[in-house]
């Protein structure tokens, strides 16, 4: 019975130390391949130390919430924290599937495409925003009839607008430079929308829009453009590098409820 015991406790610590690295190499890839911190990389990362120190000290620990199991007290708090992780795991699932389900949806042709903006260095774009601009192109090039909205302003640590940046891009790509409007006043995702919303009323654009942008930011920028009052929205989805998904699927799924929260 020992033996099986001390079996079951070193298996126990072996998943608890895999989990752990697992968690902190996702954690750390953003934080040194793009240089970004951000609620995607502290999450994994404070989940990976938890779990480390889970499986150093599993023997104290198993004996501490044993303890706490004998008292009233401690027996709501456990079944508190239990219900806590069982609901915010419930709410990632629901949220990931709407994140999902926006991603998915086929792409109205001849639409106007609002591509939005994400950091740029050294006036080049970065590859998630290279990436959206690329499949801004292959669909301005497949829909003649379409225009490009570029939108983002201009970061602390960037030395000029996104949208300038967006927009030299894509005329190296050879998109016709009557083609493309600027937005270049926003910062965050939702003014992105709003402020190309004006752009299109006042140049009498198509209000069908496409949005270009990675999986995981879909279903958040397609509902800020039917809040801006858009009626037909699509998705131009671009696949983020599968090393970065996991945290900046974390990072999107604290905005959207933020958004259902707060309404931004």
């Amino acid at each position: 019975m020992k033996i099986k015991k001390e079996a079951g406790t070193l298996l126990i610590r072996a998943v608890l130390s895999l989990a752990a690295v697992i968690l902190l190499v996702w954690g750390l890839d953003p934080l040194i391949t793009v240089r970004r911190f951000h609620v995607g990389v502290w999450v994994p990362l404070a989940a990976g130390t938890l779990l480390l120190a889970g499986s150093v000290f599993y023997p104290a620990i198993r004996r501490a919430v044993h303890s706490l199991w004998q008292r009233k007290a401690g027996r709501a708090l456990l079944i508190f924290l239990y219900s806590f992780c069982t609901l915010l795991f419930v709410l990632f699932i629901t949220v990931s599937g709407f994140m999902l389900v926006g991603a998915a949806r086929p792409a109205p042709e001849n639409a106007t495409v609002i591509v939005l903006g994400a950091s740029v260095r050294q006036g080049s774009p970065s590859q998630m925003l290279a990436d959206r601009l690329d499949a801004a192109a292959r669909y301005l090039e497949t829909n003649p009839a379409s225009v490009c909205i570029v939108s983002g302003g201009q970061g602390e640590d960037e030395p000029e607008t996104e949208a300038a940046v967006m927009r030299r891009y894509l005329l190296d790509k050879g998109i016709d430079d009557s083609r493309l409007y600027l937005e270049d006043r926003s910062t965050n995702t939702y003014e992105n929308i709003a402020n190309s919303r004006e752009i299109i009323e006042e140049k009498g654009l198509n209000t069908t829009v496409v949005i270009a942008t990675q999986e995981f930011h879909q279903y958040r920028g397609q509902t800020f453009a039917r809040k801006a009052g858009f009626r037909d929205v699509g998705p131009l989805t671009c696949r983020s590098p599968l090393h970065l998904l996991p945290s900046y699927w974390i990072r999107e799924f604290a905005a959207v409820c933020r958004m259902w929260v707060l309404g931004y």
